[in-house]
């Protein structure tokens, strides 16, 4: 659903901290201007807290390059072609009857377990990581796969006056919310700034129980002792043998 635009969040906004359209800002340039900016980040604020689905985008386009490892997300060489990403939520690697979906770690353990990839054969990819605005894969891919990615954005950046904001009617009111405390907070009217955000809170957590649906499934992993190293030069052998144990290959 539509929505409000930006020029009326922004008359809207305006009137609650009791500025009018023409009001200056401390620094003397036009209020509502200043007040652009500060929905935006109100946006990004909001799109940091939780991924709303009108934010969740799903894009079957990028593929991957033979033995190559790292892959950056929106641009770049051999980028994933996504745009404006704030998470990774899933990756398939489609391969027929073969396909997966790839497997998160986080770089610490992946550094642990493979700090140099480039060590084992190349195979289809098991695992991923992400490093800043790229992705590196494990293994390292024999061959060009297609992938099934879903993700996060951020909300597009309001530009014109007219633009409808990305987060839809239902959520008018928690992104006013959002650009009436980061306006207080500009303006350094922090006993305004403190009420706004509890009532962001509110409305924000308002909207999350409304959109959310988690599937959640725990795994627990076994306690005991990791394998240790067998030499001085874990990068010679960082996984005893090289095998993804648990995994098949």
């Amino acid at each position: 659903m539509a929505g409000l635009t930006r020029i009326q969040i922004v008359t809207e906004i305006c009137d609650v901290v009791g500025k009018n359209l023409g009001a200056t800002a401390p620094s003397g340039a036009l209020l509502q201007n200043r007040v652009v900016n500060y929905l935006n980040w109100a946006q990004r604020r909001i799109a940091n807290h939780y991924g709303f689905y009108e934010l969740q985008q799903i894009s079957e386009t990028p593929v991957t390059v033979t033995s190559l490892k790292t892959y950056p997300l929106e641009s770049g060489t051999s980028n994933l072609g996504l745009s404006r990403v704030s998470s990774i939520n899933s990756i398939r690697l489609i391969d027929g009857e073969n396909s997966r979906k790839l497997i998160f770690w986080h770089y610490r353990k992946f550094d642990k377990w493979y700090p140099r990839p480039e060590n084992f054969a190349t195979g289809r990819p098991r695992i991923y990581t992400r490093w800043g605005n790229s992705l590196v894969f494990f293994k390292i891919p024999n061959a060009v796969y297609s992938m099934h990615i879903r993700y996060g954005q951020y909300a597009n950046n309001l530009t014109s006056d007219e633009q409808l904001h990305d987060f839809g009617e239902d959520k008018d009111q928690l992104l006013l919310a959002a650009g009436v405390l980061e306006t207080y907070l500009a303006l350094e009217e922090y006993g305004d700034a403190k009420i706004w955000y509890e009532l962001f809170l509110g409305k924000l957590k308002d909207a999350v129980m409304a959109d959310i649906d988690e599937d959640w499934e725990p795994e627990a992993e076994p306690h005991g002792e990791g394998p240790s190293y067998q030499s001085g030069e874990p990068w010679l052998d960082p996984y005893i043998g090289g095998s993804l144990q648990g995994y098949p290959e």
